[in-house]
């Protein structure tokens, strides 16, 4: 009986009001890795940061990163090669707090699972791009109109009743001006 696997997933997304430079720097601090190894990070392309980790350890994985400035993402784990891993985490070696783990706490992931190539695209215009299963029954609701009518453009809407007198107010701007702009 294997327990579940997830793996920690970095696509470049940092969090609101964080600075690229700022995070990549952290970061390098954090995976102990060169500057050439994080910027591999920020290609636009999602990275495993770590896979074959228990659900907690992917977590403490995400809550340390997103200290640092970083989101991840967690996911179950997969044979996907798809997704290029990228190892910048050195958890021999790591004094900056990373989370370490033993061998214990990894999860061996069954050879033979296999994901479906998984490909973004834009839908074209009008397409339905909800899949069958995430659709939900639509039952339309019949409501009486029959009582409501268009006012002809430019007809006044309000009733009498709802209308304010209108007073005009004496306001003395003679003490503003306008600079020229120039």
């Amino acid at each position: 009986m294997s327990e579940e696997c997830y793996e920690v997933i970095f696509r470049g997304d940092l969090l609101a009001g964080q600075s690229v430079i700022e995070v990549k720097q952290r970061l390098a601090q954090l995976f102990n890795a060169d500057a050439t190894r994080i910027d591999q990070m920020f290609s636009g392309k999602p990275v495993v940061v770590k896979r074959n980790l228990d659900m907690e350890t992917a977590e403490r994985y995400q809550s340390t990163l997103l200290k640092a400035g970083a989101l991840v993402d967690i996911r179950p784990a997969t044979t996907n090669e798809a997704i290029s891993e990228e190892k910048p985490v050195d958890s021999s070696n790591n004094d900056s707090g990373l989370i370490q783990e033993s061998e214990s706490e990894q999860c061996q992931q069954p050879q033979e699972q296999v994901l479906e190539d998984i490909d973004f695209d834009v839908a074209p215009v009008g397409a339905d791009v909800l899949s069958p299963e995430d659709k939900k029954d639509f039952t339309p609701v019949d409501v009486d109109t029959s009582s409501l009518t268009i006012a002809e453009t430019g007809s006044d809407v309000l009733a009498d009743e709802n209308k304010k007198e209108f007073v005009p107010q004496d306001v003395d701007t003679s003490s503003l001006s306008i600079d020229d702009p120039e």
